[in-house]
């Protein structure tokens, strides 16, 4: 299953390293950096540093609204399989995401200018069928004590993406 070298990957990682291990591109890359990541207690803490280039910003509101902290989240669930996958020296396979449950937010919008925080943690694993569930919180700054944001994200991991749609 394996024809990628392993490699060390350093704890803290920036936006140009770290866009080598999400599939996600230009707009919709949506981390900062990654500041602390465990690929064998499956954690992860990432940041997003808020700014009118956001696909979400919203200017009216100077900033971008909580709801679309469900894909900060996910991107950042994303960066722990890209980092597992480099570090295991495994071949990484397509993943989507299946169900994000329990989202719940405390405030209306992130502010531009402000450092946004995702800490994640799996709670569910199943090697079988490829499935995940992590727990993720949101924390509109760093130091923040409690979350903005948080959620449950279940995502699967495939080797042929199409097999999962045809008839």
């Amino acid at each position: 299953m394996s024809n990628v070298e392993p490699k060390n990957v350093g704890q803290f990682i920036e936006r140009d390293e770290l866009i080598n291990y999400l599939p996600h591109k230009g707009k919709m890359f949506l981390l900062s950096r990654v500041t602390q990541h465990d690929v064998d207690k499956h954690t992860i803490t990432s940041e997003y540093d808020i700014t009118e280039d956001c696909i979400f910003y919203e200017e009216e509101f100077g900033g971008i609204p909580t709801w679309a902290g469900f894909e900060l989240m996910a991107q950042g669930v994303s960066a722990l399989t890209g980092i597992t996958n480099k570090i295991k020296g495994r071949t990484p396979f397509p993943g989507m995401i299946l169900s994000v449950v329990d989202f719940k937010a405390s405030v209306g919008f992130l502010a531009k200018g402000t450092t946004c925080q995702m800490k994640i943690a799996e709670d569910y694993r199943d090697e079988e069928t490829h499935t995940y569930r992590y727990l993720c919180n949101l924390y509109a700054a760093k130091g923040d004590a409690e979350p903005a944001a948080s959620a449950k994200i279940t995502v699967m991991e495939t080797e042929n993406m199409g097999a999962m749609f045809s008839k």
